[in-house]
């Protein structure tokens, strides 16, 4: 705490008084004994500051004060003195020469010095002065802290000791005065086991102890420390600390441990020698090297064929191992850790070694080969033997797989059992095929384990089969089915073919007959049962049967009979006994004269009955084939034309034609014909005209259905020319026209006719002289020369060509051309050619034409005529100064002379700002003009010719004023929405996007933004002029159906605009239903699954949306009699149910066609196979092949083993169900006879029949399969009796009753 004034000294003199109350002087006071110093002060060292606190005005601590709140100062202040000093220490103290306050310079040390003792020297104005003590006692404070004599201890102590009570000594000083220097130790942090330790001071020390034994396996390295803390007396109290390494030694208290009491491995017994097996690991936990893990030594027992590592703990093996002597071993690991003696410690482990099988041994036969003895025809499913075959091998390498090799389709063999039993392929002892009769007499069977990979017997078994025949031959034709040739004619009784059969059987089943089947239509033929000898029972007539199909059959001697039936075909041969005949025997046909050569003009219908070539037939014309005109086919019988004919010359013909046929020579057989050929007419005549031109001339103005000319033609019987008077007008107008437009440039001027020399006319003298003479000028008809006759010879006329404007028309029948409803123009056509043609009333090809030349005359009927109907000045500067030249307007007048001369003026809309040139139509500017008044101009200009009538013409000229690009483009809609359907054709137009700009200077143009997608683009376009959005691309809704499109509008300004366009994919239905790939494709259902039972689920789904992505399923075919149905769930589940009762016995499989359709329209379909198996149940029992029973007969004392009976019995159902079992159930109590239970055969036992015993036996046999549950068939009817007949009588008779 500082030192400050006198009145703060109070509060802290209180405080230290209470803690000192022995002291005599008081902490922080002075006292003052005048007039007997000294004073006394006690000052805590290092607690006053070298510098005064900020407080504080003086710059040093004040100590004592004389003032008025000290004796000092009071007396100071009585005395009035002015001046004080201090004598000595000036280097620690310092004095206020005014106010006598003594002050702290520098910091005091207790240790150092203890007490100061100063002399003050006080001197007033007047030079007096006096003298005075203070004495200045240091007081200590706790400012050193204790100090240990080392820097670090170490102690050292075994596991497992009970206690150590010195096991390290320590000590600390402190250079305090008490009680700051009394110090007390204590362990504050400790790396383990710190509740172990305990500290306390005994002379001086701090002795660190153990309480308790301490575990070496728990401490890290062996180490424990220690923190260890000296703390003094003092307030508050100064403490140090030093380190204490505790080592601790180990001992051998712990055992080696193996992670488990018993090790279990497996391992392949063609594991190689030295192969490692197991590592086994033993922890000790002693932790150091002499006791620890390092320490530990491992040893094995139990098994030479083994060892191990005595360090690692590898356990490997010693020599190769096989499964098949030893599988399994047991071994004793023993682990011993470093200790020596009763102190050494072990731990011991047991491994438990599985070897594991290889497949190393082949499959070896048991009792191969095999004999047994078969009945041909033997039933399908009978069992014949069973082989065996062993394999040491365990799991599937002992597992083993019979085969039958090479296959043999008699036989099937049961994989697993090496049961073979008979297939559905029949047993025929007399098969011809050697190859078949070595595979039924010899089956060869292989067997292979299921190993990996598998092996194989070193060598096949084989099964020799001794059939036992059965007559089960039916005879075979040897030459059946055949074809017999005989001519027709052949008498009765001649013999033609000879049957032959065989029967593979022997003695009577072997013996054939022959004999027609009965039912034959006409008995033509007999057979000779015995030889076969077809013979012929009346005369043959190819032309009533020409074949016959006869059935012959072959019979045996066997009991019941078997027989063959087979068709022995005999054809008849012909002879040439029939006539060639046509049908009709004349013929009618007409012919035109035009028909081409080679033309087909009729074809004959010969027939003949005979065949081949006494049926072959040639034709000939023999009569009224004049100029060899026609020919006839040699073989085809159609008459042709050989030339071209001619109706004028022959107009018919009669021909006279044969036909031949190809029978023998000299026995050849002619039949005749008559074609009547009538020549038709044609036309190939045309009309003549008499001359190859005409001309005239006519004013334009002419009215319509005035006659400019008369052409006139030859008809039959017309001569000499036309020497009409128009004729010679037509001439003068030719002439004078050619003159005159030599003369005058193309105006008529003279016209002269046989050397008359005509005035020149003005064009309406010449036009009034042409229709006077017109009007007086006779009208002949136009006649052209036709040989033709009828309609052919009629001529008719029209104008071909040169009257495209209808200026013109002819009359058809008199050939009068008139002026027609269009007027003429001269100054468009100043002439017309026209063309004129005579034609028949068919327009058929004979027609012939004539050039009529008319020359238009010039009146003044044109008005000018302006080269635009509206002229433009686009774009005029508002800026344009006075007599600037804006636009040229020019019209034309087609008239001649004054009548074309224009002159020009406007008429309206100028609003004196423009005026136009009258000779040239220059309009220029005649004021100011102002875009912000008026934008544009459309003024009225007119065109007048300078000739009666002065027709005029009118235009318009439309002038606009330029203005600056300053208006922003904008759409019509800030977007647009559209529907369209997917699949759309390409090009289709979707929506028309349109904008528009005030300016309206630019064309605008349409474009995509930057952002719109780029598969948005890749289906759609844009027209850049029109704005009409097209389709591009294939639209498929099921890759997008929402398209954004931002279309931008530019004018080329600065300111563009852009909308959105929305376009939405509605749905097609484009797409068929799939079959998930989980649909059920194949299913067994047992045969008594009840009705309304699932059997199985197909699934579809169709990307289309709404009710295209719907689908619905049905059975298409294969559903025999209904038997399932197919429900639809959740428009994509498909559920079959069974929808009636199934009978595998009547169909064991259904091969259904599902349909999945959607609900489109028209909706798609898709396909998928569904097979259902019916699997067998045991609901039919079995059926003995002999319901009546057997009754059989035995010699007694036969040997044991004697076949007696074979009951044979069926079962419809297959598999176990099927297989069936036999069994003597009552009648053989003495137990005489023994029953194979798989083939139904009954045989005598060791001990033989005896009839004087028992001469007949009523044995009750009852079958049953292996079915669950077991069917059987047991009933009183179904006997067997067993007659016992003795060595030298006849067989036992059953009891009576």
């Amino acid at each position: 705490m500082g030192w400050g004034m006198a009145d703060r000294h109070s509060s802290a003199a209180s405080t230290h008084r209470w803690r000192r109350p022995h002291s005599q002087l008081e902490e922080g006071w002075v006292r003052s004994f005048l007039p007997t110093p000294p004073y006394v002060v006690r000052t805590p060292a290092h607690h006053l500051p070298a510098r005064p606190p900020p407080a504080v005005n003086n710059h040093s601590t004040p100590v004592t004060h004389a003032g008025k709140h000290s004796p000092l100062s009071t007396n100071l202040l009585s005395t009035g003195v002015s001046t004080l000093c201090l004598l000595p220490a000036r280097h620690r103290f310092s004095l206020d020469k005014d106010t006598g306050l003594i002050m702290l310079i520098t910091r005091l040390d207790y240790e150092l010095i203890q007490r100061f003792t100063l002399t003050i020297i006080a001197r007033d104005g007047g030079g007096e002065e006096t003298t005075g003590r203070v004495r200045i006692n240091v007081l200590d404070v706790n400012d050193n802290v204790p100090t240990f004599q080392k820097d670090a201890y170490v102690g050292a102590l075994r596991e497992n000791e009970p206690s150590v009570t010195q096991l390290v000594r320590l000590r600390a000083t402190d250079e305090d005065s008490p009680p700051n220097n009394q110090i007390t130790y204590s362990i504050v942090n400790a790396s383990a086991f710190g509740s172990y330790f305990d500290i306390s001071v005994y002379e001086g020390y701090g002795v660190i102890s153990v309480s308790r034994p301490l575990d070496y396996e728990q401490i890290p390295n062996g180490l424990i420390y220690l923190t260890v803390m000296a703390k003094d007396a003092g307030n508050p109290p100064l403490n140090s600390t030093v380190p204490v390494t505790i080592e601790v030694f180990d001992e051998n208290d712990n055992p080696p441990t193996f992670s488990k009491p018993a090790y279990f491995v497996s391992v392949v017994e063609n594991i190689m020698a030295g192969a490692t097996v197991l590592f086994l690991n033993a922890t000790d936990l002693d932790r150091s090297r002499e006791y620890g893990q390092e320490s530990i030594i491992y040893s094995l027992e139990g098994s030479s064929q083994f060892r191990i590592n005595a360090r690692s703990g590898e356990i490997t093996t010693t020599s190769l191992l096989d499964r098949e002597t030893k599988s399994e071993y047991i071994l004793i690991v023993r682990a011993v850790d470093g200790g020596v003696g009763h102190n050494q410690k072990t731990g011991i482990a047991t491994v438990n070694i599985t070897l594991l099988d290889i497949n190393d041994n082949h499959p070896t036969w048991k009792d191969a080969p095999y004999y047994i003895n078969l009945v041909e025809m033997t039933p399908p499913d009978s069992d014949v033997t069973t082989v065996v075959a062993v394999d040491p091998d365990m799991g599937e390498n002992g597992t083993l797989v019979y085969s039958i090799e090479p296959p043999n389709k008699f036989y099937s063999l049961n994989s697993s059992t090496g049961k073979i039993r008979t297939t559905h392929v029949m047993l025929d002892r007399e098969n011809p095929d050697p190859e078949e009769a070595e595979l039924m007499c010899k089956i060869i069977v292989s067997v292979t384990d299921c190993g990996r990979p598998p092996l194989r017997a070193t060598s096949s078994a084989t099964v020799f089969v001794n059939l036992l025949d059965l007559n089960d031959n039916d005879p075979t034709f040897q030459n059946l089915p055949s074809v017999a040739e005989v001519l027709e004619g052949t008498p009765a009784g001649v013999p033609i073919f000879r049957v032959e059969a065989v029967d593979l059987d022997e003695g009577p089943n072997g013996l054939v007959t022959y004999r027609m089947q009965v039912g034959m239509p006409r008995m033509d033929f007999l057979i000779n049962s015995s030889s076969g000898v077809v013979v012929t029972a009346a005369e043959l007539d190819r032309e009533r049967i020409a074949e016959y199909q006869l059935r012959v059959v072959a019979s045996d001697a066997g009991t019941p009979t078997k027989s063959s039936t087979s068709t022995l075909t005999v054809r008849v041969l012909d002879v040439n006994d029939e006539t060639p005949t046509f049908f009709p025997a004349a013929y009618n046909v007409s012919v035109s004269e035009d028909v081409p050569r080679e033309f087909r003009v009729v074809w004959l219908n010969c027939t003949d009955n005979d065949v081949g070539l006494n049926a072959e037939l040639s034709y000939f014309i023999t009569g009224g084939n004049v100029d060899g005109k026609f020919s006839v086919g040699y073989r085809d019988a159609v008459v042709r034309t050989v030339v071209n004919l001619d109706r004028e010359t022959t107009a018919a013909y009669t021909l006279v034609l044969e036909a031949i046929d190809n029978g023998p020579v000299g026995k050849r057989r002619t039949g005749t014909a008559t074609v009547f050929v009538t020549i038709l007419d044609v036309n190939d005549n045309r009309p003549i005209f008499l001359q190859s031109s005409y001309e005239a001339s006519v004013p334009e103005d002419i009215s319509e259905g005035h006659s400019i000319v008369q052409a006139r033609g030859r008809g039959p019987g017309a001569g000499g020319s036309l020497g009409s008077r128009a004729t010679q007008l037509e001439a003068v107008a030719r002439s004078g026209q050619r003159r005159g437009r030599e003369e005058t440039g193309g105006r008529p001027a003279t016209a002269r006719a046989k050397g008359v020399e005509a005035r020149k006319p003005g064009p309406w003298e010449n036009r009034a002289a042409f229709m006077g003479c017109l009007a007086g000028a006779p009208h002949r008809e136009l006649k052209a020369t036709d040989a033709d006759e009828g309609e052919f010879g009629r001529v008719w006329y029209r104008i071909l060509h040169g009257n495209q404007g209808n200026n013109f028309r002819i009359h058809v029948s008199n050939g009068l051309l008139m002026r027609g409803p269009r007027p003429l123009d001269r100054e468009r056509n100043s002439s017309h050619v026209l063309v004129v043609e005579a034609y028949n009333h068919d327009l058929g090809p004979m027609r012939s034409s004539v050039r009529v030349i008319v020359y238009v005359e010039d009146v003044n009927d044109e008005t000018p005529v302006f080269t635009q109907q509206q002229y433009s000045r686009l774009g005029l500067r508002e800026t344009a100064g006075i007599g600037t030249s804006v636009i040229v307007v020019r019209a034309t007048d087609r008239d001649t002379g004054d009548g074309g001369l224009v002159n020009y003026r406007i008429l309206s809309g100028g609003e004196g700002k423009f005026e136009i040139d009258e000779s040239t139509g220059l309009i220029i500017t005649v004021d100011y003009l102002d875009y912000e008044t008026k934008t544009s101009y459309l003024m009225n200009v007119s065109a007048t010719d300078q000739a009666p009538p002065f027709n005029q013409g009118f235009s318009s000229v439309y002038i606009t004023l330029l203005n600056e690009l300053d208006e922003a483009v904008q759409f019509s809609n800030a977007s647009y929405e559209a529907a369209i359907l997917e699949n759309l054709a390409l090009g289709t137009e979707i929506v028309r996007v349109q904008a528009y700009s005030i300016d309206n200077l630019n064309q605008i143009t349409y474009r995509f933004d930057a952002y719109t997608s780029a598969q948005a683009k890749a289906l759609f376009k844009i027209d850049a002029v029109t704005g009409v959005i097209t389709v591009k691309g294939l639209v498929d809704r099921e890759k997008g159906d929402f398209y954004t499109l931002t279309v931008v509008a530019d004018d080329g300004g600065p300111k563009v605009d852009s909308t959105v366009v929305y376009i939405t994919v509605l749905d097609e239905n484009d797409n068929s239903p799939r079959f998930d790939f989980t649909s059920d494709s194949a299913v067994s259902v047992p045969e008594d699954c009840p009705v309304g039972q699932r059997v199985a689920t197909v699934k579809a789904w169709d990307p289309d949306a709404g009710s295209n992505g719907q689908v619905v399923f049905s059975l298409a075919y294969g559903n025999i009699a209904g038997a399932f149905e197919i429900v639809t769930t959740n428009d994509s589940i498909g559920e079959v149910f069974v929808a009636r009762p199934l009978d595998r016995e009547e169909l064991d499989h259904y091969i259904l066609k599902v349909v999945a359709s959607d609900r489109g329209a028209p909706p798609r379909k898709k396909d998928h196979i569904l097979q259902v198996t019916i699997l067998d149940v045991n609901d039919n029992p079995p059926v003995i092949e002999s319901p009546s029973g057997y009754n059989v007969s035995v010699n007694e004392n036969v040997g044991g083993g004697t076949a007696v009976v074979q009951v044979r019995a069926t079962d419809r159902d297959v598999g176990v169900n099927g297989i069936l079992s036999y069994y003597i159930t009552e009648g053989n109590k003495d137990m005489t006879f023994r029953m194979d239970r798989v083939s139904g055969e009954i045989a005598t036992r060791p001990a033989p029949p005896d009839r004087e015993r028992q001469s007949f036996y009523h044995l009750l046999v009852t079958v049953e399969d292996e079915g669950t549950p077991t069917l059987s068939v047991s009933h009183r009817e179904l006997l067997v009796g067993v007659s016992v007949r003795g060595t030298t009588g006849g067989p036992g008779r059953p009891p009576s009753g």
